[in-house]
């Protein structure tokens, strides 16, 4: 798959910046709005959510703080606010964790027109080629439309890791890197078959390592 098939997606994880997104006045350099509710302060709400549509399609991200999340909510909350979002959103992250806690999210997911992304997160490491393929595989069978995988990488032997796991995936997969050699590895998977790339918008990274959309739209989209 070639990079231009990629989708960039511009992370928000600030809650004016999604006003300045919904109301046109951020320029969004991506294909994808990724909104991180989890990093939304605690007391807004769905309905302030729901209020303007996005002018972007949107990946509804409730990461759970065990894998990353920007503070605690329970697993009622995160997945009350992710059913509620269904109806404006165009795919939503899940845990694969979680979806083998309660495989019905799914069906839920789907019913509602929107794809499935089941995520994967090691903060520590990379882990091995075949453990990677035996969470994309069950991945698959939980219902997931991407498979998403994000590990550190501390090699240039980890990083190839994240390059045999695009080629021998059973269907779609997001591959990237975090840590010093992050920003390369995001550019090389997306460059090999990644179907996601994560870029911030605004001025705060979403996860550590990460690059701006800007930047990726330039470097995948040949614009400077």
């Amino acid at each position: 798959m070639p990079a231009s098939d990629t989708r960039i997606v511009g992370c928000i994880t600030d809650w004016q910046l999604w006003q300045q997104a919904v109301d046109g006045s951020l320029p969004l350099p991506c294909d994808v709005v990724e909104l991180r509710v989890d990093a939304l302060p605690p007391d807004v709400t769905c309905d302030d959510v729901l209020a303007r549509p996005c002018p972007k399609p949107l990946l509804v991200t409730v990461r759970d703080a065990a894998e990353g999340g920007a503070r605690e909510m329970p697993y009622v909350q995160r997945s009350a606010w992710a059913l509620k979002l269904l109806p404006m959103a165009t795919m939503l992250d899940w845990e694969l964790a979680n979806l083998e806690k309660a495989p019905a999210m799914a069906q839920l997911v789907h019913a509602a027109g929107v794809q499935l992304v089941a995520s994967y997160h090691d903060f520590n490491g990379t882990p091995a080629l075949d453990d990677l393929l035996a969470k994309e595989r069950r991945a698959r069978e939980l219902g997931a439309d991407i498979a998403k995988f994000a590990f550190r990488l501390h090699s240039e032997q980890d990083m190839q890791v994240g390059l045999d796991l695009l080629s021998r995936a059973t269907g779609p997969v997001a591959v990237m890197g975090m840590g010093p050699q992050a920003a390369e590895s995001r550019l090389l998977y997306a460059r090999h078959g990644s179907r996601l790339v994560y870029g911030y918008l605004g001025s705060t990274p979403a996860a550590p390592g990460q690059t701006s959309a800007e930047f990726l739209h330039a470097q995948l989209r040949g614009e400077v």
